[in-house]
């Protein structure tokens, strides 16, 4: 099992970090991050660190370290991938919906509607 090393971890830390965009925090504890998996990889606190920064801090570290390309190049190559799937289904529900389009008369009756045994009084 992969096992982020501790000097890593440190950098990762100042990233999160540096990247935060409230001066305090309750959920992290002016940290940036929450917690650590079993993995050893930081959990960032999703209400006070710029997330797309921190991303993109993190692929240029990565980038400048050939140990851990191996275990987080499959992680940044699937996202973007998965990005473009998901537009194209979306244009793909719109062209469907625009097809599909239905009109739906009112079944709407003017007057008392009296259903059942109803007593008058």
């Amino acid at each position: 099992m992969f096992k982020l090393a501790d000097n890593h971890l440190e950098a990762a830390q100042k990233i999160a970090a540096t990247n935060r965009k409230k001066k305090s925090c309750g959920d992290c504890y002016d940290r940036g991050w929450i917690g650590l998996t079993e993995q050893n990889l930081l959990v960032l606190c999703t209400r006070c660190v710029d997330m797309e920064k921190a991303m993109a801090d993190w692929k240029e570290y990565v980038s400048g370290h050939e140990d851990l390309k191996e275990h987080f190049a499959e992680l940044f190559e699937e996202k973007e991938s998965a990005e473009d799937s998901a537009q194209e289904s979306e244009k793909h529900a719109r062209q469907e919906l625009k097809q599909t389009k239905t009109v739906v008369k009112p079944n709407f009756a003017p007057g008392v509607k009296r259903t059942g045994h109803s007593k008058k009084i």
